[in-house]
């Protein structure tokens, strides 16, 4: 493998992972420097006794304390998820210093301290907003000012106090885009995004029973891979049961007047709420609406002329519908003299039960540290792939990610070829630098060229070079699968990267995570080989020889390193290190077809694995926590690794796919690519990211516009000069 055909491949990866920068914050800009925390003043040594005398002691004034500049201490660098947060730094004695954190602090988020004599202070802020650059600043006038940033992150929210009725439902509010994951005292669980305002429902799985339970979320932010503490224990009632149908006591029948307001009335479900329908050939209207009292209910309601027929429903606190109420016949005619006499019994209607408005994030202390099971396996770095959904909520996310997925592909895929093209022009031509005969190029380096003219509709020429393997696709492998301890090494090496991708909180947990990581890099190894051997034996080609390629774990490296300096979470895997060898007898048809069989199989194998995220309830042991991980893990290397599969340079699978069809090419390239997307940015809430957007945008318009220059450069301009040296 060669150094050039490496670099054009970890640089390609390169520039994906700026693209998914979009989606992740960059690390934590440097907090203002602050001058040097000075040593404390050293303590004044006691005044020697004065000597005897009769005349009264001169009085000496204390010397001012020495002025030192306001420097606050280092913040934590990692998730701040429970409080109070002390703060602390050093100054001159004697001056007050005023902490606050974020962009309007409240009294919560604020603190005052005085510097002590040694030169120290301290306070304790009660609170601060979510976010990942928090702003967190000491100021004390005339002293000076310090300021620092941290990420925070409070639990979610649950909404409602009390006993809260409901059929299993739970809903309230979190950080935007954020996944919560909710827990009742039985296990049963349920995982939902948080929109772009916050607010997040989701439905606890059916087997949760009826009656009191006891229920706490979760969150995770797309900005950190650690979980929030456990939010707040709330009760709710589960009830599943659909009350008895209601009943219409009043009218009996009859006619009455248009426009008059009739007194309607039945019995009920106590502390049910009742909808009274009037239905016509037309359709069907609400007359009215009343909450049921001591069993019974009552409204008024005026109807049109007209033959009405009127039946009632009546939904319980849970939110269960009843079936229909009896039927009752009414003719509503000019001149019709009221028959329904009005109720003997007219209870106040209580207001219908109604749930609080759930307070911001961060307003419910936190419930204490995990359970003491899942201690050292929860905070794992890959559990926070959010299930995917599809629906019309959801469809905004969906297009946003197709859109990227299209900038990516025209403005970093295709000119990274072209440029790639361009480059192997011009170190071939430097080597025959009279050969150039025409200004289209026609005795350019065919075998670096041809699938960048693919691309844009030529038809490649026949190439004399090596033909490369669909499967990796590196031209000419540099090791044979002779032995299976270079496979076992490789692997272990590319497991190591991918578990490095993202930062482990607790030590404890790394051997669990290597092995989910290592099962998932072998998954999809395994997968990668089987599809490509399988389908070359439908086509009766000899069984390709698979080989071990060491120079894939530069891509390996480059996506796990880039992934933890953008600190993107979920993190951009590429897990492949094996490929298929094939003979030249496969032709350019068959070995398209072979390589768009692997890159589907893998992005498969990702998929159904991220569909399988949504099955797994919220940690509550190791088991539970290995299998979570592994699916995740499975995921996002299974869909990183087709994406970086599908770049048309090299020898990868995706030179072979357009070789064969650049339009499947495309189809495929923009199905993995938008799945890519969604996964790093979860369609529920796309967030935007300022400034950060238009720096990406930018820097990937001018890669492009570069790559395309360069390109147009060596494939006309260059050809054409050449021509009039004599």
């Amino acid at each position: 493998m060669s150094f050039a055909t490496v670099a054009a491949v970890a640089a390609l990866v390169a520039l994906l992972l700026s693209a998914a920068g979009l989606m992740a914050e960059s690390s934590p800009a440097a907090a203002s420097t602050a001058a040097p925390t000075p040593a404390p003043t050293a303590a004044r040594a006691p005044a020697a006794a004065a000597p005897a005398s009769t005349d009264p002691p001169s009085s000496t004034p204390s010397p001012p304390p020495t002025a030192q500049p306001l420097a606050l201490d280092r913040l934590p660098s990692g998730l701040v998820t429970t409080f109070p947060l002390t703060v602390a730094g050093s100054g001159t004695p004697g001056d007050v210093v005023s902490v606050s954190g974020g962009s309007s602090p409240s009294a919560s988020e604020s603190c005052q301290a005085t510097v002590r004599d040694d030169g120290r202070w301290s306070c304790a802020l009660a609170s601060l907003p979510d976010g990942p650059k928090v702003a967190v600043r000491a100021d004390a006038g005339p002293g000076g000012s310090d300021a620092d940033q941290v990420k925070v992150l409070h639990p979610p929210v649950i909404a409602g106090s009390g006993v809260v009725p409901t059929t299993g439902g739970v809903r309230g509010t979190a950080y935007p885009g954020a996944s919560v994951t909710v827990t009742a005292d039985t296990g049963a669980s349920c995982t939902f995004p948080a929109d772009s305002n916050g607010n997040w429902g989701c439905v606890l799985s059916a087997d949760l029973t009826d009656g009191r339970h006891a229920i706490t979320a979760t969150q995770v932010a797309d900005f950190s891979s650690q979980r929030s503490a456990t939010s707040a224990a709330v009760a709710i009632d589960v009830d599943r049961t659909s009350p008895s149908a209601p009943s219409i006591t009043t009218p009996t029948g009859g006619s009455a007047s248009p426009g008059t307001p009739l007194a309607f009335g039945g019995a009920g479900e106590t502390g049910a709420h009742i909808t009274l329908y009037a239905s016509t050939a037309r359709g069907a209207a609400v007359v009215c609406t009343a909450d049921v009292v001591a069993g019974g209910w009552s409204c008024q309601g005026a109807l049109d002329a007209g033959t009405y027929t009127l039946s009632a429903l009546q939904r319980d606190a849970a939110g269960n519908v009843s079936a229909g109420s009896n039927a009752v016949t009414l003719t509503v005619a000019a001149g019709s003299a009221v028959r329904a006499p009005p109720p003997t019994r007219t209870p106040t209607p209580t207001p219908s039960p109604t749930t609080p408005a759930p307070v911001a994030p961060g307003a419910a202390p936190p419930a204490g540290p995990p359970h003491p099971e899942t201690r050292g396996w929860v905070d794992v770095p890959f559990t926070t792939a959010s299930a995917p959904t599809v629906t019309a909520d959801a469809l905004p996310g969906w297009m946003r990610s197709v859109g990227l997925a299209v900038a990516a592909l025209l403005l970093l895929v295709l000119p990274a070829r072209l440029l790639a093209a361009a480059l192997a022009r011009g170190r071939a031509d430097r080597g025959r630098h009279s050969e150039r005969a025409s200004l289209f190029g026609r005795n350019r380096p065919r075998s670096e060229l041809s699938d960048a003219s693919a691309l844009f509709g030529r038809t490649p020429t026949a190439s004399t070079s090596p033909t490369p393997s669909p499967a990796t696709g590196l031209t000419q492998p540099a090791t044979g699968l002779q032995s299976l301890w270079p496979t076992v090494v490789a692997g272990a090496v590319a497991s190591l990267l991918v578990t490095l991708s993202a930062p482990v909180p607790d030590a404890g947990a790394y051997p669990g995570v290597l092995v989910a990581v290592a099962l998932a890099v072998a998954a999809v190894n395994a997968v990668w080989v089987l599809a490509g051997r399988g389908l070359a034996a439908h086509l009766h080609l000899p069984m390709p020889r698979v080989t071990l390629h060491p120079g894939l774990l530069v891509v390996v490296a480059v996506a796990a390193i880039g992934s933890r300096l953008l600190e993107l979470s979920p993190a951009l895997l590429f897990a492949l290190v094996l490929t298929l060898t094939l003979g030249p007898e496969a032709g350019r048809v068959r070995q398209g077809r072979i390589a768009a069989v692997q890159v589907s199989a893998v992005a498969a194998l990702g998929v159904l694995a991220w569909l399988a995220v949504g099955l797994f309830a919220a940690p509550t042991n190791p088991v539970t926590v290995f299998l979570a991980e592994l699916v995740n893990v499975l995921a996002l290397a299974g869909i990183g690794s087709a994406a970086v599969m599908l770049l048309p340079i090299g020898g990868l699978a995706g030179r072979a796919i357009v070789q064969w069809s650049r339009w499947l090419w495309a189809g495929l390239s923009l199905v993995v690519y938008t799945v890519l997307f969604a996964l790093l940015l979860p369609v529920a809430s796309l967030v935007e990211r300022g400034v950060g957007v238009v720096v990406v945008v930018g820097a990937a318009v001018g890669f492009a516009a570069t790559s395309v220059a360069f390109w147009l450069w060596e494939r006309f301009v260059a050809p054409a000069l050449d021509r009039t040296i004599p």
